[in-house]
């Protein structure tokens, strides 16, 4: 009796210093060269903590929009694709070219026309031209292309949208199993200081003749195995803080202060609001109602086929020529050539006085310059049935592309649904999973005190003890599992992306 008052005493004292008796422990299992090395461990560790940087989910989202490559990758697809978005792709327009040229030539000439120039002919031009081209009428296919290319834009940003929705909520996602994973640390961490002080209690009545070795091996190997516990998890949560950072495209060695934390805050929706909202901004519906426009307006676009082209061509063309010859030249000098005979006397001669000629090299240039306009008309008669074959195609693709907007839709109201009823489900858990884990906590705290009693085994209380841990992973589970159908929700309504804009 006199023992057993010592040992209630003593574990009163144990009690009162709860700090004294972890250092204890930790005496009582580590050497002291290991200590020294754990207590400095622990200051780096606790430094490091403090260098952290605090890390918001708000913050992590902006990190995410733009770092991630994803996000960057569709941001440049929307800047392509408005850079296209212009009236000078549709061809309204005019097409304006400017040509040129120059030619060059070496003729030895022994012409039969004799108002050529015989022997060596070196010629030079150069000519230019501009020429202006309006398209008048295309069967409206300048509008028609212009419509085509603001949808393009369009798909262009909603694909973007997709992206960076699919992006905030894993972002959303891993930020809050990095709390998760954090949490169940905590969880194994407490259960783990559970173990130590019925380890150290067992020991100290092992010391005072009130335990025997089997008690303490048995309070040693549950201590161990909640260690072992410990480190598995603390290789979890680096690994989750690790899959964040490739997901911000970060440091993937990076830490940080998670500030916002795994808390469910209970909220009621309304299906057919929901259900509403869904129809009208969920993103991939969008984008599939934007695709069906595009395939509507390839069907405009293939009748404009069957119109007429009518065509104004404007321009102006010149050229500089230059031609390097023996030319036939005036010397100067005069000379008579005897060109008849008065009365057909041949004493009496007619002179008539030219100018004496002889070849020599020479260079002339000259120019020519004009300007023209030209309607020119085209109209396709026949080609083979063609034509109305790609209109023919072109309905088709435009009936798929409506009935694949419909079974999208049937797939959304289902995947909808689906999720209402499992966020509804896991509320209902998150709400059980507490009271469970407040039954457990008071359920451990009244087997701790039966225990040290004497009133309970060590195996009992074991079991409590792993009842509770039990209950507090399942709570975090079950709040981690409600945030995750909250966000399923938000998405499928299309409420990330009305967050990021």
């Amino acid at each position: 009796m006199f023992q057993l008052n010592k040992i209630k005493a003593a574990v009163c004292r144990l009690q009162a210093k709860s700090f004294m008796l972890q250092a204890f422990s930790l005496q009582c299992i580590i050497p002291h060269s290991s200590r020294v090395m754990m207590v400095t461990s622990v200051l780096v560790a606790f430094s490091t903590l403090q260098a952290q940087d605090t890390l918001s989910l708000a913050r992590a989202v902006q990190i995410g929009l733009q770092n991630n490559f994803g996000v960057q990758i569709q941001k440049l697809n929307v800047e392509a694709a408005s850079l296209n978005n212009t009236w000078g792709q549709t061809g309204l327009l005019p097409t304006i070219s400017l040509s040129g040229g120059q030619n060059n030539s070496v003729v030895e000439r022994k012409p039969a026309n004799p108002f050529a120039v015989a022997g060596r002919n070196v010629s030079n031009n150069v000519l230019g031209q501009l020429d202006i081209q309006f398209t008048l009428f295309d069967g409206f296919a300048v509008s028609i292309t212009k419509k085509r290319l603001e949808q393009l834009e369009a798909l262009s940003k909603g694909n973007a949208a997709f992206v960076m929705e699919n992006t905030v909520q894993s972002i959303i996602l891993s930020y809050y199993q990095a709390g998760l994973e954090m949490e169940r640390l905590q969880v194994l961490v407490k259960n783990r200081e559970y173990s130590k002080e019925r380890y150290v209690y067992v020991k100290l009545k092992k010391n005072l003749g009130s335990a025997i070795s089997f008690d303490v091996l048995q309070e040693q190997n549950n201590y161990l195995t909640d260690s072992a516990n410990v480190l598995r998890q603390e290789i979890v949560v680096k690994n989750s803080v690790r899959n964040l950072n490739v997901l911000l495209n970060e440091d993937i060695n990076r830490t940080y202060q998670f500030t916002d934390p795994l808390e469910f805050e209970e909220q009621v929706y309304q299906y057919n609001d929901l259900r509403a909202k869904m129809v009208q901004s969920n993103t991939n519906l969008r984008n599939q109602f934007v695709s069906q426009e595009l395939f509507h307006n390839a069907t405009r676009s293939a009748q404009a086929n069957l119109s007429p082209t009518l065509l104004l061509n404007l321009g102006g063309t010149g050229s500089l020529d230059q031609l390097n010859a023996n030319f036939r030249t005036n010397t100067g000098n005069q000379i008579e050539n005897t060109v008849g005979f008065v009365n057909r006397d041949a004493n009496q001669p007619v002179y008539l006085s030219v100018n004496e000629t002889t070849f020599a090299p020479l260079t002339q240039t000259g120019n020519s310059y004009g300007g023209y306009a030209n309607l020119s008309l085209r109209f396709t008669l026949f080609n083979g049935g063609q034509l109305r074959r790609t209109i023919d195609n072109a309905q088709i693709q435009e009936k798929i592309a409506k009935l694949t907007t419909d079974q999208l839709k049937l797939s959304l109201e289902n995947s909808l649904l689906a999720t209402f009823d499992l966020y509804n489900l896991r509320r209902q858990l998150v709400s059980i999973a507490q009271t469970k884990l407040q039954a457990a906590e008071l359920n451990l705290a009244l087997a701790n005190e039966r225990y040290k009693n004497g009133a309970l085994s060590a195996i009992d209380l074991r079991i409590v003890q792993e009842n509770f841990r039990s209950s507090a992973l399942e709570k975090v589970a079950a709040i981690f599992d409600g945030l995750s159908s909250r966000i399923e929700l938000v998405r499928l309504t299309g409420g990330l992306v009305d967050n990021v804009r």
